[in-house]
């Protein structure tokens, strides 16, 4: 802390000594009235740097996509983003990759390599991603480690997620609604859905402005449910949610901006988030008895599943947070930033996706509480030194109690009684022998524990003006981290236990880091910008969720980066096409990742040893003539494991040294999960110039991915083949108060999934089956739908 002391300290300084250029302040989101008038039209303002500033000016690789662009594709979540920017795509459980790397495993022990920033306070788990868009002005999705800057990890990269803020003396009506029809493969019928929103920005005299939002969604998903559940079982598959957010600005003087916000979110429904089918099974398969009673065909374009254990997900996500800014008379920006998130969650499915118990349980319940104050400086940004500095400060507590198990497919009364059962003593007369103890389930596993995360940081990043067109950039961030885990698993009775023994462990974990970053960039034209960096990427430690072994260590170290990106941002034709080129190569250390263990029957948490991933992005806008906008881009990556020697084998495997007693392999050389070797995105919007008050539009879209692995072991039916998808709208803007619209999402109704894995039960059993499960989502099918907003 004496380091940051000192930085705040020499910043100020700097500040107070600067010249005349101390004037042009750095202007606070809330309070920038004149950041279009210093951005050229058609350039897009941006926060990737925690300031506003043009996306051109900016020095690092990132997509904005903006409202327009939100509403026009209907993007309606985070997990959508991926058909506007190249270099993401969605994992498991509201996880992301950028650039090949993300968070390899769906524990919530263990950080997101991939950070989420909503309104500028980090998202510290990923549970608390899930409310649908509402109000928002932009997403950025910024590529590479982010960690300087945005709160507590961001080792792979970020999404920015910024929200409109309240506009003073402005009364302002917003309604947008949209209804949808889902295919439903292998059903009659389609899936509805209703998508509303409601905005009012309300002036409170000429100093203060209150922003009110609120949404209402029902989404039937793609998959049915052709189960057979016992009368009194909850299935409760349709998605809805109801949103309330509420933003208070008050500027008592030009200098001084205090920003309140708070939300509410209640979301119910598990379709298309844990429903799996069931894409191929072994001949010898456990589930064909169950699979056959249910009707259902496994194969590529099987969206039907059974269930007798129930299926429900109950989520509850809100907080509220405080901004204060106060601008100094010499231009120097002092703002504070104190949040509160939470999340409570109870959540349900049936692992087996079948209507006989097999493994029907699998529930867990969870409450969530996180804390953040982030203490920042920021010097002008016309001065020869800009930048910023500050501290910052994380405290998260996690409760959860997780319970899975079942009866492998046996009678309930033959699974509780003799032989399956726990100490089975002969009572005299009995036969067969009573048992004195009972099983819970045939098979299963339990864990209860408390987590606690406490993150202290201290942060600047400078930029300094050789020149008027040169200037070189320096970043630091000192990071301390503690965590501390206590957890009891095996607190019931199974004839077969999963996982580990039966224990309580109770373990503490601190480590300090220092992630830096060196660059500079050159702006040779007022259109023409070059930039260069190299840093070091941080994401903390975490546990593994279960103890392997009695007394074992639950710790899973941090993960590092380093990485290097070169960069191009340019503009041509008097700004009608604007093309940004990037190209860079990261290493991490430490990736930590999450794989079936067949030998203890469930997901383990380690760390691999290294990857690299490398590549080049480039980003396209055109204004060919008026009224017709053209965006693009595309990412070439190659994303790959250096050194992952304790790779589980997937069932049945015979290649790579994999065999009946060996069931570990090295991957390296192997491309990582989630990353494909090219994508790109492209849309075009034409606005038909009538000279009259309704301006019909029509728009299209396409998205391109090349193959990609959905897990580790590189298993055949885990790679999955190319994807195109194609969208398109058609509609009009009547006046300035009304827009219509038709659409439709995947138009030629491409089955993509979400993830592939090998089943379980099958992969546990003796000898081990090779049986593949597959999950979609509500854009694995073809949507139409309209949209009507209204603004006055």
């Amino acid at each position: 802390m004496r380091v940051v002391s000192c930085l705040l300290t020499s910043a100020c300084l700097l500040a107070l000594g600067t010249s005349a250029r101390a004037q042009d302040a750095v202007q606070a989101p809330e309070a920038q009235q004149s950041a279009a008038a210093e951005v050229p039209a058609g350039e897009i303002v941006v926060t990737a740097q925690r300031r506003s500033e043009s996306i051109q000016r900016v020095p690092v690789s990132l997509t904005a996509v903006n409202a327009d662009t939100l509403r026009l594709q209907q993007i309606n979540d985070l997990s959508q983003i991926t058909r506007a920017a190249p270099s993401l795509q969605i994992g498991q459980d509201s996880t992301f990759a950028v650039r090949g790397i993300g968070t390899l495993a769906f524990a919530s022990t263990i950080d997101s390599s991939v950070a989420v920033s909503v309104d500028d306070v980090n998202l510290g788990r990923p549970a608390l991603n899930a409310p649908q868009f509402l109000d928002l002005e932009r997403v950025e999705v910024l590529n590479g480690p982010q960690g300087l800057l945005f709160g507590k990890n961001a080792s792979a990269g970020l999404l920015n997620v910024v929200t409109v803020k309240p506009k003073l003396n402005t009364r302002e009506n917003i309604t947008d609604v949209e209804f949808d029809s889902r295919d439903k493969p292998g059903a009659s019928g389609s899936a509805p859905g209703i998508i509303a929103r409601q905005t009012l920005n309300l002036p409170l005299g000429s100093k203060a402005a209150l922003r009110l939002n609120a949404l209402y969604s029902y989404v039937e998903p793609p998959v049915t449910y052709v189960g057979t559940a016992p009368a009194g079982t909850r299935n409760d598959f349709n998605r809805k949610s109801l949103q309330l957010k509420g933003k208070l600005l008050f500027a008592p003087s030009d200098d001084l901006s205090i920003n309140l916000i708070g939300d509410y979110n209640k979301l119910t429904g598990a379709g298309g988030i844990f429903t799996t089918t069931y894409l191929r099974t072994a001949p010898d398969s456990v589930n064909l008895p169950a699979l056959a009673a249910d009707g259902i065909t496994p194969g590529r374009d099987n969206f039907q599943f059974g269930g007798d254990g129930g299926y429900w997900r109950d989520l509850k996500v809100g907080g509220a947070q405080a901004t204060v800014r106060y601008q100094l008379a010499n231009g120097m920006e002092i703002s504070n930033l104190a949040a509160w998130r939470f999340y409570d969650l109870n959540q349900q499915l049936d692992i087996d996706a079948l209507s006989a118990n097999g493994a029907n349980t699998n529930r867990t319940i969870a409450d969530y509480n996180q804390f953040s104050n982030e203490f920042r400086i920021a010097l002008p940004a016309g001065n020869r030194l800009s930048g910023q500095v500050g501290l910052y400060a994380f405290r998260s507590t996690l409760h959860q109690d997780s319970l899975l198990g079942g009866n492998n497919y046996l009678p309930s009364f033959v699974a509780a009684g003799f032989p399956f059962c726990v100490g089975a003593v002969a009572v005299a007369g009995a036969r067969p022998p009573a048992c004195s103890v009972s099983n819970l389930f045939f098979l299963g596993s339990d864990r209860a524990y408390t987590l606690n995360t406490t993150s202290l940081a201290g942060f600047g990043q400078m930029t300094y003006a050789l020149t008027d067109q040169l200037k070189l950039i320096a970043g630091g961030r000192v990071t301390h981290d503690k965590i501390d885990i206590n957890s009891l698993q095996g607190r019931f009775n199974y004839f077969v236990p999963l996982g580990g023994p039966s224990t309580q462990v109770a373990q503490t974990y601190k480590n300090t880091d220092f992630s830096w970053k060196l660059g500079a960039q050159y702006q040779a034209t007022p259109t023409l910008m070059l930039y260069g960096f190299y840093g070091r990427g941080y994401k903390g430690p975490g546990f593994n969720d279960q103890a392997v072994t009695p007394g074992g260590s639950l710790v899973i170290l941090p993960e590092r980066s380093h990485t290097g990106e070169i960069g191009i941002k340019s503009s041509f034709l008097d700004r009608h096409l604007t093309l940004n080129v990037s190209a860079f190569t990261t290493s991490f250390d430490n990736l930590q990742v999450q794989s079936f263990d067949t030998n203890l029957q469930t997901f383990v948490i380690s760390n691999a040893a290294k990857a690299r991933t490398k590549g080049i992005e480039v980003a396209m806008t055109a204004l060919p003539f008026t009224g017709l906008t053209i965006n693009g881009g595309f990412s070439l990556l190659s994303s790959k494991f250096v050194s992952f020697p304790g790779v589980q084998c997937y069932p049945t495997q015979t290649t790579r040294g994999c065999s009946a007693t060996v069931n570990r392999f090295d991957a390296s050389g192997d491309t990582l999960p989630v990353a494909p070797k090219f994508t790109s995105t492209i849309a075009a919007n034409y606005e038909f110039a009538t000279g009259g008050t309704v301006v019909p539009f029509i728009r299209g879209d396409w998205y391109h991915r090349s193959s990609i692995h959905y897990g580790l072991s590189g298993a055949p039916l885990q790679v999955f083949s190319p994807v195109d998808i194609f969208g398109a709208s058609l509609g009009a803007q009547i006046g300035k108060a009304v827009r219509v619209s038709v659409f439709c999402k995947n138009c030629t109704n491409e089955h993509v999934p979400t993830s592939i894995g090998t089943d379980a039960g099958d992969a546990s059993a003796r000898p081990p089956r090779l049986t593949y499960n597959q999950s979609f989502n509500l854009d694995s099918v073809r949507t139409i739908g309209a949209t009507f907003g209204l603004r006055f």
